[in-house]
């Protein structure tokens, strides 16, 4: 039996954006022609059917920033392609603003942009031999966008985007994550209803990942009002910009709520970090018969730092650090609050448990 946690009620407004029973499995290939994948089956062994989605239910509201967060593999971008009729699911339904995302796609795609950032190459839609601007002016045209508006758009775009120095330069000079700005600066210029962002960080470095963040929450969601998609394995980004977040795994949604709730709502180990010196097989055999500590980490380092993860802090804390002060001399200890990626690495590996 599968179980979704949901842990928000939902409103009575319709979705934007809607699984219902949304499934997608990847057919091994058939036999070609010349007989290849019978070559490579029988060097590889047989290919299974792979999942990719499992019966999928969401519901992302008017005007939110919704994180899909999962980890490679976990079907996210599988689920991007779908809203942009570009896999066909196996069974169920994707509805934006209720019209079905394979049969009504061209109606959907004028009111919709998505960055597949993580396929960068593969999904370029800009013309290498043409500058920034005339490839934001050539979009522009292409989303209809009216002609008394396109230049204000792109004057807009590349000066949230910080572009101003790359205006006349070659699409094709630019480094990846000035690629990346002008992909994104596109959801600026036709300022669509709709925002789909598969990975739109991912070959960033901090500073350009920050002001990214803040164009997606400020400019796009907050100013200009679009419902944003985000997928992305990053846990710092999901809890710092989404109101909700969908936890997938394999394919199935784990848990959906905003990330305060989620951490609030598992039972996550604490976490006991301390610098020692002096730590002997007495020390370990000792913290061994503590029943609370589930889970010990030693990290060798110029001064050695252990890690101890236990339940029931109100019980064993006491216990715990006794136990080390008898038996090593402590340089430091911390005593650490379970974080959102704690709650994600443990939704993921099945390790959580709910808390009451």
């Amino acid at each position: 039996m599968r179980t979704v946690l949901l842990i928000c009620s939902e409103g009575n407004t319709m979705a934007v954006i809607e699984a219902v029973n949304l499934s997608k499995y990847y057919e091994p290939p058939r036999e070609g022609v010349f007989g290849w994948n019978q070559i490579l089956k029988d060097i590889r062994g047989p290919q299974q059917t792979l999942l990719a989605l499992k019966n999928v239910d969401l519901k992302i509201e008017r005007g939110e920033l919704f994180g899909l967060l999962g980890p490679n593999g976990a079907g996210k971008t599988t689920f991007c392609k779908i809203m942009n009729a570009l896999v066909i699911p196996t069974e169920g339904h994707l509805y934006i603003n209720g019209l079905d995302s394979i049969k009504d796609h061209h109606t959907i795609a004028a009111h919709m942009v998505t960055v597949f950032a993580g396929d960068i190459d593969i999904w370029n839609i800009f013309t290498r031999r043409l500058t920034v601007e005339k490839n934001l002016t050539f979009m522009a045209k292409l989303w209809h966008v009216p002609d008394e508006k396109i230049q204000e758009r792109i004057d807009y775009t590349i000066e949230v985007m910080q572009l101003e120095d790359k205006r006349k330069d070659w699409y094709q000079k630019l480094s990846a994550g000035l690629k990346q700005r002008v992909y994104l600066g596109l959801a600026l210029v036709v300022q669509p209803s709709i925002v789909v962002l598969d990975e739109p960080t991912i070959h960033l470095d901090v500073p350009s990942k920050r002001v990214i963040h803040t164009i997606i929450q400020e400019e796009l969601c907050k100013k200009l009002g679009c419902t944003a998609l985000l997928a992305t394995h990053n846990m710092e980004e999901a809890e710092k910009l989404c109101d909700r977040v969908a936890i997938l795994n394999k394919g199935e949604v784990k848990v959906v709520d905003n990330p305060e709730n989620i951490k609030g709502f598992f039972k996550v180990l604490d976490v006991l970090e301390v610098k020692l010196q002096g730590a002997g097989p007495v020390l370990f055999e000792k913290l061994d018969k503590i029943p609370g500590i589930k889970k010990a980490q030693l990290i060798k380092a110029p001064v050695p730092v252990l890690r101890l993860y236990f339940d029931e802090k109100e019980k064993y804390i006491a216990e715990i650090i006794d136990c080390l002060i008898k038996n090593a001399k402590i340089v430091d200890l911390r005593l650490k609050e379970p974080t959102f990626e704690d709650v994600f690495v443990s939704v993921v590996e099945g390790t959580h448990e709910r808390s009451h």
